[in-house]
């Protein structure tokens, strides 16, 4: 069966959840990747427009400007007189030939005119001129694009013309980035955070479902289905809910067989009390039902001192005590101590062979488990069967076996992989002798009886050994148990 789980929820690479995380989590990287580029590429072709445009009207203001200055140096008019029309950030120089200042226009200090003047003396055509500006809280160097332009009178140079604008737009190349960058982090974030939730919604599910199961409703399932860790997990839920609800159902069986197991012998003791007050004159009658109340007290005992080894169990509170045992010599002891009850219930008790076979384990429960096969075979082999054989064998290097086989009535294949729960009974008529049924034609005091935790308790001592127990079965043939232990 695990096998078969395993199978099941063999899912390839690109079903894996991680895989597939990993995948968007790079379709996200890439998408931020390219909305960053993107981004960082209109921005650059937003500042190339401008300062195109910029450049354009500087351009277009210079010469609009020589000649507005042309016409008054023929006119011999001062410069200083001239009304332009200037943006707030431009700068107008006009210069003579010789290099002396004859108008200046916009934030130019004496400094700045000394720098135009020697780059006009210089014959440069543009000239990069940083202009120190004041704001309210703080001060910024800007860079300005000066264009050198010659006002000229039929090939003759008048004057120099130097106008520059600022830059479209001032702001450092650092601050873009981090604009960028933090935009780039948010759609991460919001991304991340969108991912994150469409992941584990399978998750919340299974946390929901959890918190709305109860003891009383076990048989809801998630029945997710998606082939990855997720649809993994809500199977690996949906078995553990099973495995709970079959314990669960397990355990009120449990409690309702013991309270009806218990239940018999209490009833038959009080009826038998009553009787004797009531209806009993003759000493040998008080006797019968004392001797009936005490052999239903003894059932009882049987009953409790079981339910009580297998709760220690349960819970780890045997403590073995492992010492060398040669089954050889332990099961002789069984056959011999049971060998009166066999003879009693008309059967022939034999062994096979039984060599020294030495093992680690606990005599005392191990002698309680081949008690319990023998006795199970003798009781239900009664009337019906006539042979209980017992024989211990050796499988080197592993494994020694114990094997317990009768001729009685056999067991469906229906039956046998319940046989080991506790108070399970193949043939309910014939489990109790207080139970009547018009299925079981033998006397009530020749039933098979017993506490429905003898095969119980031998599959405990058996796991507590670390071996295992086998049982094949035929309806008319018989039952063969075999039980295999480690070797010293």
């Amino acid at each position: 069966m695990k096998r078969a789980i395993q199978h099941h929820f063999r899912f390839s690479l690109t079903s894996s959840v991680r895989a597939r995380l990993t995948l968007w989590y790079l379709v996200m990287v890439a998408f931020i990747v390219c909305l960053f580029g993107v981004s960082l590429y209109i921005t650059q072709i937003s500042l190339n427009a401008d300062t195109a445009e910029r450049a354009a009207q500087l351009y277009q203001d210079s010469q609009r400007f020589a000649e507005t200055y042309r016409q008054v140096l023929l006119d011999r008019q001062a410069p200083t007189t001239l009304h332009l029309k200037l943006s707030s950030q431009e700068i107008v120089l006009l210069l003579h030939p010789d290099g002396n200042a004859l108008d200046s226009r916009g934030p130019l200090t004496d400094s700045l005119i000394q720098q135009l003047q020697t780059g006009a003396e210089q014959n440069k055509g543009m000239i990069d001129l940083t202009v120190r500006r004041s704001l309210p809280w703080w001060t910024i160097n800007t860079t300005y694009h000066v264009l050198v332009t010659p006002v000229l009178n039929q090939n003759t140079r008048v004057a120099i013309l130097l106008v520059g604008l600022p830059p479209p737009h001032p702001t450092p190349l650092g601050i873009i980035w981090f604009f960028h960058g933090l935009l780039a982090l948010l759609v991460a974030a919001i991304g991340g955070y969108w991912l994150a939730g469409k992941v584990l919604r399978p998750v919340k599910m299974i946390t929901r479902m959890a918190n709305e199961i109860n003891a009383t409703d076990l048989r809801r399932r998630l029945h997710l289905q998606r082939r990855d860790e997720f649809g993994e997990l809500a199977a690996t839920f949906d078995h553990m809910l099973a495995r709970l609800e079959a314990a669960f159902k397990r355990q009120t069986q449990f409690t309702a067989d013991a309270s009806h197991e218990l239940r018999t012998p209490l009833t038959i003791i009080d009826l038998k009390i009553n009787q004797a007050l009531t209806q009993l004159e003759q000493p040998e009658e008080y006797r019968q039902a004392f001797e009936q109340i005490q052999a239903e007290n003894a059932h009882m005992a049987a009953i409790i001192n079981s339910l009580l080894l297998l709760a220690r169990a349960d819970t780890g509170q045997i403590a073995l005590n492992l010492q060398e045992v040669d089954l050889g010599d332990l099961a002789l002891a069984c056959v011999e101590r049971l060998l009166p009850l066999a003879r009693a219930s008309q059967i022939v008790l034999t062994t096979g062979d039984l060599p020294e076979v030495l093992i680690r384990g606990d005599s005392h429960y191990l002698g309680q488990m081949l008690t319990n096969l023998i006795e199970n075979g003798i009781k239900y082999s009664r009337h019906i069967g006539k042979r209980v054989h017992v024989e211990v064998a050796c499988e080197p290097p592993l494994w020694s076996v114990v094997r317990v086989q009768d001729d009685g009535p056999g067991v469906t294949d229906e039956h046998l992989p319940y046989l080991f729960s506790r108070f399970y009974r193949v043939d309910k008529a014939r489990s109790s002798r207080q139970k009547g049924s018009t299925r079981s034609t033998l006397p009530d005091q020749e039933k098979p009886g017993g506490t429905g935790l003898g095969l119980s308790i031998v599959q405990w001592i058996v796991q507590a050994h670390h071996g295992e127990i086998r049982v094949e079965s035929k309806i008319g043939t018989g039952s063969r148990f075999e039980i295999r232990l480690p070797l010293l």
